[in-house]
């Protein structure tokens, strides 16, 4: 990857913070709960450690927190690892990392735009490690619970839109985000209220319409939209629940693929006080961070989980909607920043570069279709994380939704993959078995017999696809052949 690539993909790559959407959602104040909850949640801790907590080390710890001294906090977590974890503590923790994060994001706010901000901040890979220190005392048993190993459609990463309805039960077009009617009917409606005001006082309809049209435009530069928002969000109720579960999509598979989740906004008026969202003029979001993806475009060497990772994250808004709707409305803004990441890994230009239109597609598919299968394993999970997040809940609180669902429902992570996706000569095949005698990477490298003769009935299109994806195939041995030199 070329230098000037490395750099585009450190401001595009900054989606790997921000997942983009439409909509609006005003939050509320939750109250937190007592500390019992979270000690009725907490679960056995490792007695390797000879140090119990004492009351001063607790008062250390709590301290640390209210200074936003998070790697200090965090030491202090790992030393003592029977420090009680109340429900005000928890919250204290998550409190921190939004603090930490958005700061970082204000101070570094000028460097990114020049395209100089290291991912990998000081801020963040403290917060990383305080994730990691929770879940390794077993207070996060659901972070990371997916990984490339367990990843719930494993083997092949072709993905046939017919295949992809098969395994999930949802289309290919109930994922293709649809514009709706939402901005015609909110059009028709001013238009019709400037109409009243102007016959009732007698103002000249082509001097409001002009107002509007400024008006508008002041909103959009000075207030991210935010008016536009709210008077959308009127005339269209449904909207509100829409973004909050499309913007849970993002939060959840996030969360089990071990990406630290920084916060979230469901409005404008919340992404204009956020740093980490409003330089980016978007309306509703999930940051979170990648702390492989992000040391590998350091490194401009990315490896194929992290893509995948990125991918399924993504696609997990679109993916949630399609679940809840039949249909998914918002999205546009994910899949151009899938495209846009995907393009600037082929480095420099090629007659035949890895990531094309027909890879990218394919890469879509699969991560769409790894979305579903998540929220569908994990749905009790994701339904507790959208009531905390319409009640306005803090990251903590959806945290603790996300977990104490969990532990309610027995969630667990996943033993082994849902399925595999096999290769068969030129289609594919779902198992939820595979055969005793073949492990995951053995059925899909497998030797297929000599495929028939091609007939002149098929398809450009299959054919091109068909080799588009031996290319791709080509590429992976030669990163892995790379890797072993």
């Amino acid at each position: 990857m070329t230098s000037k690539n490395t750099k585009t993909m450190n401001q595009s790559v900054l989606v790997v913070l921000t997942m983009l959407s439409t909509g609006n959602l005003a939050s509320a104040f939750v109250t937190p709960s007592s500390g019992k909850m979270m000690q009725a949640m907490t679960t056995a801790k490792s007695r390797q450690y000879s140090l119990l907590a004492t009351a001063e080390d607790e008062q250390k710890f709590d301290e640390f927190l209210a200074k936003n001294e998070l790697k200090r906090a965090v030491d202090v977590f790992k030393s003592y690892p029977d420090l009680e974890l109340t429900r005000d503590r928890w919250n204290s923790i998550f409190d921190t990392i939004e603090e930490v994060t958005t700061d970082a994001e204000e101070i570094n706010m000028n460097k990114r735009m020049e395209g100089e901000t290291k991912l990998l901040s000081k801020s963040r890979r403290d917060m990383t490690d305080m994730y990691t220190a929770l879940k390794n005392q077993g207070e996060l048993r659901l972070f990371g619970a997916i990984n490339k190993e367990n990843m719930p459609a494993n083997g092949s990463h072709s993905v046939q839109p017919t295949m992809l309805e098969q395994i999930s039960s949802v289309s290919l077009d109930q994922l293709t985000p649809k514009p709706s009617n939402t901005m015609l009917f909110a059009g028709i409606s001013l238009a019709t209220l400037e109409a009243i005001i102007s016959g009732v006082y007698g103002i000249d309809l082509n001097f409001l319409f002009f107002a509007t049209i400024i008006a508008s435009l002041g909103d959009r530069i000075l207030l991210n939209g935010a008016i536009s928002e709210t008077f959308l969000k009127t005339i269209s109720p449904k909207t509100q629940p829409k973004i909050t579960r499309h913007e849970a999509g993002h939060f959840l598979c996030a969360y089990l693929l071990g990406c630290p989740v920084e916060g979230y906004v469901l409005s404008a008026w919340a992404a204009l006080k956020d740093p980490r969202f409003g330089s980016r003029a978007v309306s509703a979001g999930t940051s979170f961070f990648d702390p492989a993806l992000s040391a590998q475009i350091e490194s401009t060497k990315i490896t194929r989980s992290s893509i995948d990772r990125y991918s399924v994250i993504v696609m997990a808004g679109i993916a949630a909607e399609a679940l809840n709707y039949g249909q998914a409305d918002g999205g546009a803004g994910d899949e151009a920043a899938l495209i846009t990441f995907l393009a600037n890994l082929n480095g420099p230009p090629s007659a035949t570069p890895a990531w094309n239109d027909i890879t990218i597609r394919n890469q879509a598919r699969w991560g769409a279709l790894q979305a579903v299968l998540m929220l569908k394993e994990y749905k009790e999970c994701y339904d507790a994380l959208v009531d905390a997040l319409e009640r306005g809940g803090s990251l903590g609180d959806c945290i603790y939704a996300i977990e104490n669902a969990g532990r309610i429902h027995n969630k667990v992570p996943l033993q082994k993959p849902l399925g595999y996706i096999l290769e068969k000569e030129t289609d594919e095949e779902w198992v939820t078995e595979l055969p005793q005698s073949e492990t995951a990477q053995e059925a899909v490298v497998q030797k297929a017999e000599p495929a028939k003769p091609m007939d002149a009935a098929e398809s450009l299109e299959t054919l091109k696809e068909l080799k588009e994806l031996a290319q791709q195939r080509v590429k992976e041995i030669e990163e892995k052949l790379e890797k072993l030199r």
